[in-house]
């Protein structure tokens, strides 16, 4: 085999300021082309932060910040799946399983010429089998120096190195090594190699080409002006122009990654867009995952998805997905119609009329949501927050009315001031209401009944709503109805409090009460079993706690009369949301009381 040329070039020793002339031979092999290979690396934002990621290592992501070092308590007690490497995080090298962190380092607590060098612990760690498909992990590096981008390219290339053809760590295992070992002793230890000359010459001139505009610039004194994740997305590539070749890629699908969530128990539902169909995404996405897949969502066209559960043994299948996404996607009908989420337990697929209007990381959530069983914080969390907002909008429109009145007639009584001031009572909670609609429809429209109804089973549960109004439990407003003719004669001024009352009362506690509440707990369905659901007694249980209040203008029936009555008329009510699955039969059950005691007032 004949020798490659040779030439003179130099490399800074580690452990000293002087330079030491070495001997090395430029590969006599030929660069890949950088065309030929797939561009694997990229940088995004994530906030207000960047991060490098790569194609086929989806669960890592890198930051390389100028300076950062992190204690070593601090580093111990970082999230879990945290990879510190080189320096970026103080003391001596430490790998907790359990949790999950790792400080892949050689400079501090401990015997620097005893231990391997970070990209070499690197290597060892993936071979001994560190699973990082398992959860997701996060990289932290303070400088892109040799021996840190090697140790990053060794982690995200961490599937092809445990191929079972050995053809890719004999390739660059020689690179790791000879790196480690000048990085750890020095350029005058290199025979601790044991390499043949040749290939330690080779690789030597590799390492000279891959570090050597990290030189230039030291030299120069600008590598603290450089974007340290560009140049180390360029190293990265390079070293692939060394070690893959363009038969490595040949059948390999192109897939982008667009969003993900976790579906509980590990697993991930990914949303993904490729040329290829969904079956031939599976295995790649198998290969870059392993067992934490569990749901691919392939985007067709920016608009129209699908989907497959690829494990059967999930604690849920897409019909709960399918449920999920057609109560927050805008663009999915109501359940008559056909441009709607569906398909088997297995396979299906968006909207076919229209597509979704959701986004990738929509998606994925609601899929997440579907098959994740919310846990008891999560639940008590859901429910303080839905108190606080209504407690707050029902507080804050009677301390209104109250102040209002006080100012005006500092010796009347609250009950003088609510039956004098109803208009502005009502207009004040309709506001305050609005405004917490506008600051909850973020989770979609129909999670709080903003849609047409379905069917018709909900016009059972109009005796029991007439019953409850009838015992004081609707908010009819009381002045118009002392007789037919004076309602008949009211203001406008009037009769819009009487229709807002009704509007105030069922947006608040059918509609955003109930709404946040169902997101966390099971609720009724058109077509379903009948069930008293948690979001149903919650909101009718606290409708009628604030209908009891004696100064608000409704009608009075007493307390307990009034308590039940509520109570009666907030379930039926409540009930016909779910089964309708619309605030619009909530709205007709209540202006049917009103209409009830008009016909009432003719005769009485």
């Amino acid at each position: 085999m004949a020798m490659p040329q040779k030439e003179l070039v130099r490399m800074e020793s580690p452990h000293s300021g002087d330079n030491w002339t070495q001997t090395a031979e430029k590969s006599s092999v030929p660069e890949a082309v950088a065309g030929e290979l797939p561009d694997r690396y990229s940088i995004r934002r994530k906030g207000e932060e960047r991060e490098l990621v790569c194609s086929e290592s989806p669960t890592i992501t890198v930051h390389v910040e100028r300076g950062m070092t992190i204690a070593d308590s601090a580093a111990r007690k970082a999230a879990p799946g945290t990879i510190y490497l080189d320096g970026a995080a103080e003391g001596g090298p430490f790998l907790d399983v359990e949790k999950g962190l790792f400080n892949l380092d050689h400079h501090e607590g401990c015997v620097r010429s005893f231990t391997l060098a970070t990209c070499e612990q690197a290597m060892v760690v993936i071979r001994k089998g560190m699973d990082l498909q398992r959860r997701d992990w996060t990289i932290y590096a303070n400088d892109p120096d040799l021996d840190t981008v090697l140790a990053i390219w060794v982690l995200l290339n961490h599937v092809r190195l445990n191929d079972a053809d050995p053809e890719i760590r004999r390739k660059v295992m020689p690179l790791v090594r000879l790196e480690g070992t000048i990085d750890a002793h020095g350029l005058e230890m290199q025979e601790l190699c044991g390499f043949p000359r040749e290939l330690q010459e080779s690789t030597f001139a590799e390492l000279e080409q891959l570090r050597s505009k990290e030189v230039a610039l030291k030299k120069d004194g600008k590598w603290h002006e450089i974007d340290f994740l560009e140049y180390t997305a360029d190293v990265l590539r390079a070293i692939d122009a060394m070690i893959y070749s363009s038969h490595h890629f040949e059948g390999v699908v192109e897939v982008e990654e667009l969003a993900r969530a976790e579906i509980g128990d590990s697993k991930l539902a990914i949303v993904c867009r490729s040329e290829a169909g969904i079956y031939e995404v599976e295995p790649h996405l198998r290969r870059l995952h392993g067992k934490r897949l569990g749901v691919i969502i392939l985007q067709k066209n920016p608009d129209f998805y699908t989907l497959r559960q690829v494990d059967t043994f999930l604690p849920a299948t897409l019909e709960s997905a399918y449920e999920r996404l057609n109560l927050v996607d805008p663009a999915a009908g109501n359940r008559r119609s056909g441009n709607r989420w569906g398909g088997s337990g297995e396979i299906g697929g968006s909207p076919r009329a229209t597509g979704t209007s959701l986004t990738p990381q929509q998606i994925a959530d609601a899929v997440a949501q579907a098959y994740r069983r919310p846990t008891m914080a999560q639940r008590l969390s859901t429910l303080a927050v839905a108190l606080l907002e209504n407690t707050a909008v029902m507080v804050g429109s009677m301390m209104a009315t109250y102040f209002l009145g006080w100012l005006r007639d500092p010796p009347g009584s609250i009950e003088s001031y609510f039956q004098n001031q109803a208009g502005i009572y009502a207009g004040v909670l309709c506001v305050l209401t609005f405004v917490l609609a506008l600051a909850s429809l973020q989770s979609g429209p129909k999670v709080f009944g903003l849609c047409l109804p379905t069917g018709l089973d909900w016009l059972f549960l109009l005796p029991g709503a007439l019953l409850g109004g009838l015992a004081g439990g609707a908010w009819v407003f009381a002045p118009p109805f002392t007789s037919s003719q004076a309602f008949l004669g009211y203001s406008w001024t009037g009769l819009a409090i009487v229709i807002a009352f009704p509007i105030a009362a069922e947006v608040l506690f059918r509609g955003l009460l109930h709404g946040t509440l169902a997101q966390r707990f099971p609720t009724q369905r058109h077509g379903g079993p009948w069930f008293l659901s948690w979001p149903v007694l919650i909101s009718s249980t606290l409708y009628a706690l604030w209908s009891l209040l004696p100064f608000l203008p409704f009608f009075p029936r007493g307390v307990v009369l009034t308590y039940a009555g509520a109570l009666l008329f907030g379930i039926s009510s409540g009930m016909a949301r779910e089964r309708s699955e619309s605030l619009l039969p909530c709205l007709i059950l209540h202006w049917s009381c009103l209409l009830m005691f008009l016909v009432m007032s003719f005769y009485w």
